[in-house]
């Protein structure tokens, strides 16, 4: 059985106009996913559904066999969390400190287990040393890491990356990704949620929204044989998948080219 099951899924914030339709995806555990869609293909939307934040208008979501209910909202948020784009939006406490301590507090933790949580965690990624910073003193990508440890501490099992990195400079997101990367070796779940081709190709298997609708899935070396189907979901491909697109188009391109511009365009 997939930890995460979604089946028919629909939501509307006006009845006239729908987000998501019939949407139906399976996630095991341990899995990296990537839900890659345009701006305003209901990505998002499908990602706040999941912890709860939305009540969708039909169909069903179960994790880890609980299905989610206004009853079981909060069993379902000790085992499933995300971190949202913009860090400012998601710093809740004065200090890191009390930002990382603030999930466990809402969960009843033991004082001494929570504050030995805070420390092992901030140590995890990195944040050891600004435990008592308050957030302006932080960058965005701290900010982020500040977020990852708090999910971390409350132990759950998957967390929903949503355009988390679309705020971030260069370097902040590369770290980001990095330490994605070392979550999911680690064991953990994680769902991305991107409208980045690049980024999503990090992921072990793509999941295409277009217009509210799963549009296409599979593993990234599946769909990355099929270029037009990016552009006609909407997306920008990479710059190398754009320039073996359109070799390939004026069949100039060379089996091992292809090869070369597609390893180029992989994080793995």
């Amino acid at each position: 059985m997939s930890y995460i099951d979604i089946q028919n899924l629909n939501f509307a914030y006006h009845p006239k106009r729908p987000i998501l339709k019939n949407v139906s995806l399976l996630v095991d555990k341990g899995q990296w996913i990537a839900i890659l869609g345009h701006n305003g293909s209901g990505k998002s939307t499908l990602a706040k559904t999941m912890v709860g934040l939305l009540d969708p208008d039909s169909g069903t979501i179960v994790i880890d066999g609980i299905t989610l209910s206004g009853e079981t909202v909060y069993e379902i948020r000790k085992k499933i969390g995300i971190v949202f784009q913009n860090p400012d939006n998601q710093f809740v406490g004065v200090t890191v400190r009390d930002d990382i301590a603030f999930g466990m507090e809402n969960l009843g933790f033991p004082q001494a287990e929570m504050l030995k949580k805070i420390d092992f965690y901030a140590e995890k990624v990195g944040m050891k040393a600004y435990l008592d910073k308050e957030p302006a003193e932080l960058s965005g990508g701290q900010k982020q890491r500040v977020a990852i440890a708090g999910i971390l501490a409350m132990q759950m099992d998957v967390i929903i990356f949503d355009e988390a990195t679309s705020m971030l400079d260069p370097t902040a997101r590369k770290e980001l990704m990095d330490y994605i990367r070392q979550l999911h070796n680690e064991g953990l779940t994680i769902i991305m949620i991107t409208h980045d081709i690049e980024e999503a190709l990090w992921a072990d298997r793509l999941v295409i929204v277009k217009n509210g609708e799963i549009f296409r899935q599979g593993s990234r070396e599946e769909l990355l044989k099929e270029p037009d189907m990016f552009i006609e979901a909407g997306l920008e491909l990479p710059v190398e998948l754009q320039i073996s697109n359109a070799l390939k188009k004026r069949n100039l391109l060379s089996v091992e080219m292809e090869e070369h511009l597609w390893e180029s365009s992989l994080k793995k």
